[in-house]
């Protein structure tokens, strides 16, 4: 009889342990899977900064070229015509930054265009 309570007492016990192991595991799962989840979305969020920094350092690079190239561009038709003859009334046209496409804009139309996979 004692041997059969002592076994008893056992499987019982073995149930218990499989049940509170399967719990606990299930716990540190979802533990684990918060973690990485809070990491994954600061990653993003840290990404999504140097995408914008990037762009914006793009649109200041490009503001600045497009200034440069509109000052050769007025040396170039002020001296064009004291080297040409005869005159000629042709210039070279003046580029203009659209002061509506800003980083985030262009960033915003990129995102509309190329959706990221999921």
């Amino acid at each position: 009889m004692e041997w059969a309570l002592t076994l008893a007492a056992f499987v019982i016990g073995g149930v218990f342990g499989y049940v509170g192991h399967t719990l606990l595991a299930k716990n540190n799962r979802h533990k684990n899977n918060n973690e990485q989840l809070e990491q994954t979305q600061l990653e993003l969020s840290q990404y999504k900064q140097e995408v914008s920094d990037h762009f914006d350092d793009h649109y200041k690079q490009l503001a600045e070229l497009t200034a440069q190239l509109n000052r050769v561009n007025q040396q170039w038709n002020a001296s064009a015509n004291s080297f040409t003859y005869p005159v000629t009334e042709k210039q070279l046209p003046e580029l203009k930054v659209q002061a509506s496409e800003k980083p985030d804009e262009i960033a915003e139309e990129l995102k509309e265009q190329q959706p990221i996979p999921t």
